[in-house]
């Protein structure tokens, strides 16, 4: 059924002193209320929350107390006017009401998220199977370390290690050393024997190239490489929630093992997540630190997943020109851990019907490895699609459409308050045209 229902009309109303002191304050209270009233009333009609079905009810309950009140001379409804809701938008032609559409499509979320279960059910189904590259292929040097011409960031030393090595001694000294991630230490050539200054780290998310810098990262599995066996074909199940734009699930895309190395890895690094411009907001209310893939160690969790991801959108979504290289952005941790903590609906690249760039975001790839009890979902605020966090479960989604357009308002997500137990997420964003030389940070400004 085609929904064409309601946007926010903003309509003249009897008396003309609302917008003064409590009076204000009162109708915005009962519009909340009207509107949570037909929310309430879908729900239980319906059994759930979800999509256009969801959403069409609510605004066509409004729309009939609408047309009730007027003929009755009252003015107790909540204004509605046409309106598009798959995806929420304002419906072609039409005009004004743009922050009362904003105010109930908030509403609607934080009813949805609250709600809880069930989840949106998948459309179809498809299977996908995926090699692994040959954890050794990468990497300019053989055993439990990788060689990078560049530093390790500052910060994170073991300064209780620091001192003079040769290349060797400081292999077997951090070899020895549980914690320690790898060294570092700067000299205009490398010598055989020679000795130098070195930083020991007991954390290193990547190598910052430089000529007059030489770094040696730990590898994560050393004994896959001396084993020398050849990677295993692995199967998943892709379920579709739509087609156009994709989005896909994918059950156990992470094992548990890897899921734990990362959060282990980077919850003691996080700060307060921040928005755009590096700016804090309370429209995104966690913490998050970056992983860096290391190209050059294919038995690096995060590589691993990296490779796994871009042959995902190459292969089941379409996406043929994407390929993991160093210009790509980081891998972005998530951690939700405070009561409410969440993030407001928002778009990852366009999501407006505008028109295709190289180098903008195309696709967001969202890794859940710490699942919460309650709330925490992941809800597409314009289409309501609903998707509830499992450990080691992928959800993918592009805004691509075709070789000139992007979505036009389905892609449009949220990511509920959390309101029982803590969620982990890794975040990859992919990009086209984007090279090490030509990174994703040079593109932000088009």
């Amino acid at each position: 059924m085609a929904w064409a229902w309601v946007l926010l009309l903003w309509l003249p109303r009897r008396g003309g002193v609302e917008a003064f002191g409590g009076l204000l304050e009162d109708r915005s209270e009962r519009d909340f209320k009207i509107a949570r009233e037909a929310m309430s009333s879908c729900e239980h009609a319906l059994g759930h929350t979800l999509g256009a079905a969801w959403l069409g009810c609510v605004f066509d309950t409004l729309d009939a107390w609408q047309v009730a009140a007027l003929a009755a001379g009252r003015d107790d409804y909540y204004p509605v006017a046409p309106h598009d809701v798959s995806p929420w938008g304002l419906k072609p032609g039409g005009v004004g009401g743009f922050h009362r559409s904003e105010e109930l499509k908030n509403w609607l979320r934080d009813y949805s998220c609250d709600a809880g279960p069930p989840a949106s059910a998948p459309i179809g189904s498809r299977r996908w199977e995926y090699v692994p590259p040959p954890p050794c292929t990468g990497g300019s040097s053989a055993g439990a370390f990788v060689y990078h011409n560049g530093y390790l960031p500052a910060g994170d030393d073991m300064e209780e290690m620091t001192g003079r090595y040769t290349e060797a001694e400081a292999a077997e000294a951090c070899g020895k050393a549980e914690a320690c991630a790898g060294f570092t230490f700067s000299s205009p050539a490398r010598a055989a024997g020679a000795s130098h200054t070195m930083y020991f780290k007991n954390y290193s998310t990547g190598a910052r190239p430089s000529a007059e810098w030489h770094s040696f990262k730990r590898r994560e599995n050393p004994a896959l490489c001396e084993e020398g066996r050849p990677p295993r074909l692995e199967e998943y199940e892709v379920r579709v929630l739509r087609e156009v734009p994709p989005v896909f699930l994918v059950p156990n895309f992470v094992g548990a093992e890897d899921c734990d190395r990362m959060v282990n890895m980077t919850v003691p690094q996080m700060t307060r997540s921040v928005v755009s411009g590096g700016r804090a907001s309370q429209e995104r209310r966690s913490y998050s630190v970056n992983m860096y893939p290391d190209f050059e160690d294919n038995t690096n969790t995060v590589t691993k997943l990296s490779h796994k991801l871009f042959q995902f959108a190459r292969e089941v979504a379409g996406y043929t020109s994407l390929y993991p290289n160093a210009g790509q952005e980081p891998v972005n941790a998530v951690f939700y851990k405070d009561y409410d903590d969440q993030y407001r609906a928002h778009c990852d690249g366009e999501c407006r019907g505008g028109l295709y760039r190289e180098g903008r975001r195309i696709a967001t790839a969202l890794v859940y490895c710490q699942a919460p009890e309650e709330g925490g979902a992941t809800l597409f605020t314009r289409s309501g699609l609903k998707v509830l966090p499992e450990k080691g479960t992928m959800l993918f989604f592009g805004y691509k459409l075709n070789g000139s357009t992007m979505d036009n308002g389905h892609t449009e997500h949220s990511g509920c308050p959390l309101r029982k137990g803590r969620k982990w997420i890794a975040t990859m964003w992919f990009r086209e045209g984007v090279t090490p030389e030509n990174d994703w940070q040079s593109m932000n400004d088009l």
